[in-house]
C-alpha cells in the first residue's frame, strides 16, 4: 500500500497519538504526518515519510539507525553507521543533530520528548577505566534554546541513568537507574528504581516516585500517574498498579486471565488520565514450547477500575500508539510494521498504513 493523502486524511483525527487530547491541524499552517517504514529484510533501515497535508506531496529520507522519535523540529534518531544523533526534516534533509552530540567514548545515548513534542531530555553515558559507567542528563526545548545539565551520575558499575518521559510539565522528567542490558530480558521493556527531577525555581529536586521501585515491571505515565504490571501468580495474569504522583496513592485493578498471555507493557494513558492501553502477548504454548507469539490489546477503564481484552488475537507483537475518536478507537502498530486502528467497542480492526505514524507536526 501506498501511503496517500486520502490515506492521511484517515489521521486527520489522530494529530494527538501517543495519548494526548485529539486536536484538528489547522491547514492554513503548514503540516506534515510523519511515518516510519521499516525494512523487513535489513531491520536496521527504515525510511522516513513525510506527508504535506496541504498538497498530499510525500517526502521519504532513507535512514539507517535506531530511536526514531517525533519531535516539533522533525524526528530525532541514532545513527548505528555514523555513530551520531541525526535530526531529519521535512525539507528532505537528514543532518548531524544541532545540540545532542555522541562523542568516541559514548557508551550510549537516550532521550525523550515531551508530550506537546517541544522538549527533549537526554542523557549520554560513558565508561571509565574501572568500566563504571557516568551518565549526564540534559534538558532543552527542541529549538535548542534554555539547554541546562540537570544531573551527572557515577561511576556506578553496569548502572546508568535515562530518561523514560516528561512529567506534570517540562521542567520535570521522570528517570530510570538502568542495569545496562537489562532490556534484553524482556519481550516489552521493563523498569525498575524510578524517581523524578524537577527543576523547582532552578533548583533540582530529585524524588522516588511511588510503589516498589525494586519491580522490574512494564510501566507507562500519563495525567500525572504512574500505571505499572505486576505479575498475579494466583489470577495468573497482570495486575495493573495505579500510582498518583503527586499524593503517592496507589490502587489496583485486577489482572485478568485470557489464557496463556502473561507478558504485557507498551502502556499508553489519555490524556484526561480517564482511559489506558496496553499490549498482551502470548510466547509460548500451553505445553511451554515455544509459539508464534500472539497479542491482544487490554482497554483499561481507569475511572471505574476494569480493564478487559478489546482486539482479536494479532501475530506478532504489538504497540499502541494512542487515542482517536475521543477515545473510542486507539491507533497501534504491530511487529510487522503496520497501522492499525481500533474499534475498541466493537473490536473492529483495520489497516490504515504500511508504515508506523509517528505523529504530526507543523510549522509554528
Amino acid at each position: 500500500m501506498r501511503l496517500t493523502l486520502q490515506v492521511i486524511l484517515t489521521f486527520l483525527l489522530a494529530a494527538g497519538a501517543y495519548g494526548q487530547d485529539v486536536e484538528q491541524p489547522d491547514l492554513r499552517q503548514h503540516s506534515w504526518d510523519v511515518f516510519l517504514k521499516r525494512d523487513a529484510a535489513a531491520p536496521g533501515r527504515a525510511e522516513l515519510i513525510f506527508i504535506d497535508l496541504l498538497s498530499g506531496e510525500e517526502s521519504r529520507l532513507a535512514a539507517t539507525g535506531d530511536g526514531f522519535a517525533l519531535t516539533a523540529s522533525g524526528v530525532v534518531f541514532f545513527d548505528r553507521l555514523a555513530r551520531q544523533v541525526k535530526l531529519a526534516k521535512a525539507d528532505g534533509i537528514i543532518r548531524d543533530h544541532p545540540f545532542i552530540k555522541a562523542t568516541a567514548n559514548t557508551h550510549r545515548v537516550d532521550w525523550a520528548v515531551s508530550s506537546d513534542l517541544r522538549h527533549i531530555v537526554w542523557t549520554l553515558s560513558r565508561r571509565v577505566e574501572d568500566q563504571g559507567l557516568i551518565t549526564a542528563t540534559w534538558l532543552a526545548d527542541v529549538a535548542g534554546g534554555e539547554i541546562r545539565e540537570l544531573l551527572v551520575y557515577g561511576p556506578r558499575a553496569g548502572i546508568q541513568l535515562l530518561p523514560v518521559s516528561f512529567g506534570a510539565h517540562s521542567r520535570q522528567v521522570y528517570m530510570e537507574a538502568y542495569a545496562d542490558g537489562s532490556e534484553a530480558l524482556s519481550v516489552y521493556r521493563r523498569r525498575a528504581g524510578l524517581f523524578s527531577l524537577t527543576l523547582d525555581d532552578g533548583e533540582l529536586v530529585t524524588a522516588a516516585l511511588p510503589g516498589d521501585q525494586a519491580c522490574f515491571c512494564a510501566v507507562g505515565f500519563g495525567a500525572g500517574s504512574m500505571l505499572r504490571l505486576r505479575a498475579n501468580q494466583e489470577r495468573d495474569g497482570l495486575d495493573l498498579e495505579i500510582y498518583h504522583i503527586a499524593s503517592g496513592e496507589g490502587r489496583v485493578i485486577p489482572a485478568i486471565a485470557p489464557g496463556d498471555y502473561h507478558e504485557g507493557g507498551n502502556i499508553v494513558v489519555s490524556a484526561d488520565g480517564r482511559r489506558a492501553v496496553y499490549a498482551l502477548s502470548q510466547l509460548d504454548d500451553p505445553a511451554g514450547e515455544p509459539a508464534e507469539i500472539r497479542s491482544v490489546l487490554v482497554d483499561v477503564d481507569i475511572e471505574n477500575g476494569s480493564q478487559r481484552v478489546a482486539s482479536p488475537a494479532l501475530r506478532g507483537l504489538i504497540r499502541p500508539l494512542g487515542f482517536t475518536d475521543e477515545k473510542r478507537t486507539a491507533l497501534l502498530t504491530t511487529g510487522e510494521g503496520y497501522t492499525l486502528k481500533l474499534d475498541l467497542e466493537d473490536g473492529r480492526l483495520v489497516e490504515v498504513a504500511d508504515a508506523i505514524y509517528l505523529g504530526q507536526i507543523g510549522d509554528r
